[in-house]
């Protein structure tokens, strides 16, 4: 990776959107329905004043298996992740660490979990976090995210902010 001097250096964008999952369903739909509604926000799309967006975005879904062998969380500002995977895995140590960057987004699925009071337990983590507690909550933080980081949208603050975290995620990695 090299070192990001200036917004010609990260974009276009592509945002790398992350699913860890204890199943194959969210909210009792099935994730890969899920990517499709997220894959047609508005704000990642090449249609409207979208046309010729330089902001894309790639979906990955995850199992419980695959959290532990995962080498790099850094490289993903928007993390979608189980409640009972943060609790259970190495994945809350990732929350309290460096090896994800201050600037991502983390909302914590509170679907089927083992654990009494799990949102109050989510908000208890060192780190601000997001919730969310059914289908539209994701779609939502989804959608709010791609527009904060949209420059047809925002302008030059979410080029300077996507800048920012790819700072962020060049010292994790290199350090």
């Amino acid at each position: 990776m090299k070192k990001p001097e200036s917004v010609t250096d990260v974009w276009p964008h592509n945002e790398t959107v992350i699913f860890l999952m204890d199943s194959d369903n969210c909210f009792g739909e099935p994730v890969s329905g899920l990517i499709q509604q997220l894959e047609d926000c508005e704000h990642i799309r090449d249609e409207g004043i979208h046309e010729m967006n330089e902001l894309s975005a790639t979906f990955h879904y995850f199992n419980r298996e695959k959290v532990d062998e995962i080498d790099e969380i850094a490289p993903n500002s928007l993390i979608f992740v189980d409640f009972n995977i943060v609790f259970e895995t190495d994945f809350r140590v990732y929350l309290k660490g460096n090896s994800i960057p201050k600037g991502s987004e983390i909302v914590i699925l509170l679907q089927d979990s083992n654990y009494n009071s799990p949102g109050k337990r989510a908000k208890n983590l060192q780190r601000s976090i997001e919730t969310a507690t059914c289908i539209d909550d994701v779609l939502e933080k989804a959608e709010r995210y791609f527009k904060r980081i949209c420059p047809e949208c925002k302008g030059d603050p979410a080029k300077n902010w996507v800048l920012e975290w790819e700072k962020q995620v060049y010292q994790c990695v290199h350090n």
